[in-house]
């Protein structure tokens, strides 16, 4: 025998059908549909609608799963900043796919403080992140577009910076130290002025090493970066960008800055101990 029926409230939507439970919050995207389904009688299509378990296991693949309003990574349950965004933005109906290519990128860095730190420092500082999971940061550098203290990186648009990864100080303590430096513009205004030029870059998650505590972590290091872009508007302090979300570099860098030995891409080795 089939058991049917559903209550609706101010917060939450629950609805019972064949011995099973759904729960959708009002605050999903979905929810209008399923109180229309509801009130018509459609109580079976209502279900199929509500019941996120069902939706997400359709959109994930086997590395990310959310259960009981916990997000797991393989065996491992993740909670921080970035993991109770993901799980708002399923529970709202968004699409959050950028977000899932972040965390599992960001997964792959071996510094568990990179990992821990790393998404509380974007979400501060208003740095989106892309379609493929990567960020977008700021670098200003020299009118030669050389970096401002070792003057050995060119950071023309489509270059990649590198360097290795035990060469980048790792202690967020060390606030001025060797490594790859990102930030801010709000920190750019307050450390270099409006000298020189003032590039987008682009960092995987993977490649941060260290946030460093001074400025109030409007600043990082990592091991690796492809210029994507010059922020012209950079000295009058006006953002590049207007979304967290941000997808005009990405056919680009698809296009080779992703490999860009391979493709022939320069990139300058060497030391650089500050933006």
């Amino acid at each position: 025998m089939t058991t049917e029926g559903y209550t609706i409230n101010k917060s939450s939507i629950t609805i019972f059908y064949n011995d099973r439970v759904a729960n959708l919050d009002r605050s999903h995207a979905n929810a209008s549909e399923v109180i229309e389904l509801l009130r018509s009688g459609r109580i079976s299509e209502a279900y199929t609608k509500a019941d996120l378990s069902l939706a997400i296991q359709s959109y994930v693949d086997s590395e990310v799963t959310i259960k009981d309003g916990q997000l797991w990574y393989k065996d491992s349950v993740i909670d921080n900043s970035l993991a109770r965004r993901i799980i708002k933005m399923w529970k709202e109906g968004h699409d959050f796919s950028a977000m899932l290519n972040f965390l599992k990128n960001l997964q792959l860095n071996s510094s568990s403080r990179a990992v821990n730190e790393l998404y509380r420092f974007l979400d501060a500082n208003d740095l989106p992140i892309t379609a493929d999971g990567h960020f977008l940061a700021y670098k200003n550098v020299n009118n030669n577009y050389k970096d401002k203290h070792s003057g050995t990186f060119n950071n023309e648009i489509g270059q990649v910076c590198e360097m290795e990864r035990n060469s980048v100080d790792d202690n967020p303590n060390n606030t001025c130290s060797t490594g790859l430096h990102f930030c801010s513009l709000e920190y750019l205004k307050g450390f270099w002025g409006t000298s020189g030029h003032t590039m987008i870059i682009k960092i995987n998650p993977m490649d941060v090493v260290s946030i460093p505590v001074d400025y109030d972590n409007s600043k990082g290091r990592c091991c690796r970066y492809v210029v994507v872009d010059e922020h012209e508007q950079a000295k009058e302090g006006i953002e590049a960008f207007d979304s967290s979300v941000w997808n005009q570099y990405l056919e680009a860098y698809d296009e080779g800055y992703d490999d860009g030995f391979e493709n022939g891409l320069s990139f300058q080795a060497g030391e650089e101990r500050d933006i």
